[in-house]
């Protein structure tokens, strides 16, 4: 029987792209740490399969995040999905790197800052 794939594991799956290209790990690096094929963790990222729970504490740990993260915002399904995969990628990692410094305060003030400058 084929499993169709729930908002859960499509949600989980975005924001496990999301965070490892924050990161800097190649697809085939992540696949390499859990132990899978690239091709299965790009069906996790896509959320085509869904990530077994035994995985993500694995996942947690090379991502640098709890296992919570991943279902941070779940409930939000009002709001659509906008990929952290702009045009101009270099700047952007650049960007997410040097937030990893600042304090939540200085996070907090950058997020308004860009909300503010961001066009409607």
């Amino acid at each position: 029987m084929e499993r169709l794939s729930t908002a859960a594991d499509r949600h989980v799956g975005r924001r496990l792209r999301e965070r490892r290209v924050q990161r800097g790990l190649s697809l085939a690096e992540l696949a390499a740490t859990l132990g899978v094929s690239t091709q299965q963790a790009r069906k996790y990222e896509a959320g085509l399969n869904g990530i077994p729970a035994v995985r993500l504490p694995t996942l947690a740990a090379a991502l640098a995040v709890t296992t919570e993260w991943f279902f941070e915002e779940l409930e939000d399904g009002a709001r659509p999905y906008r990929p952290v995969l702009p045009t101009r990628p270099r700047m952007l990692m650049d960007l997410v790197r040097a937030t990893d410094e600042l304090p939540d305060s200085g996070l907090t003030a950058l997020c308004a800052a860009a909300r503010a400058l961001a066009p409607d």
